[in-house]
């Protein structure tokens, strides 16, 4: 029954891993839109140095795994090391297709907003997943679960939205543009969202959590 349990672990990480890079590949690389997270702040390092995201996510997420191995436990350590190793490749294995390109020829804003809610949507159900099986997608989620660990009034959710607000207004700055910042912050909102949706309804959860 264990194994069976950790086989159904890693099939739903994998599929939040798919999530991730679906939201990358198909929507926030072409649209400029960085709500956040450690994938958020790839974005913007990788417009500035050229480095592709999956490299760049690899960089900043090994060393927080670390951190979450020697504070939280092995079994998330080793769950959180499986999906930052399989984002990446997830990322390499599905095309960059601009799935959202269309709606700029009716309207760019038209774009941005439906960018903003299917990719939140995409990284939101992404994280919860992530969460609700004991694991961390080696984002901002991770540095949220490190700080409540240490302060345990806070809700990740709560930190989250301080955490990858601060990367929306960074995005915002770097950008020089008001209206992918506003965006941003509205895809940030989605995600939060529907993290709530899913670790309130436990969606994704192992039975036992029902």
């Amino acid at each position: 029954m264990k194994n069976k349990s950790l086989i159904y672990d890693f099939l739903w990480i994998t599929i939040s891993a798919i999530l991730t890079a679906m939201a990358v590949n198909l929507i926030f690389s072409f649209t400029g839109l960085a709500p956040g997270g450690i994938t958020g702040l790839c974005i913007i390092f990788s417009t500035i140095t050229g480095i592709s995201v999956d490299i760049m996510t690899l960089c900043i997420s090994l060393p927080l795994l670390v951190l979450g191995v020697i504070f939280i436990g092995k079994s998330f350590g080793i769950k959180t090391l499986y999906i930052t190793f399989i984002t990446p490749l997830c990322m390499r294995l599905i095309p960059s297709i601009p799935i959202t390109e269309g709606l700029k020829n009716i309207h760019p804003i038209l774009e941005l907003a439906i960018a903003a809610l299917v990719g939140g949507l995409l990284v939101g159900a992404a994280i919860g997943i992530a969460l609700n099986r004991e694991c961390a997608t080696g984002g901002t989620d991770l540095i949220a679960l490190l700080i409540q660990h240490f302060i345990k009034v806070l809700k990740v959710p709560h930190i989250l939205f301080v955490l990858d607000g601060s990367v929306v207004i960074a995005s915002g700055i770097i950008n020089q543009n008001a209206l992918i910042a506003v965006f941003s912050f509205l895809s940030l909102m989605v995600i939060i969202q529907t993290i709530n949706f899913f670790t309130t309804k436990k969606i994704a959860a192992p039975r036992n959590q029902h």
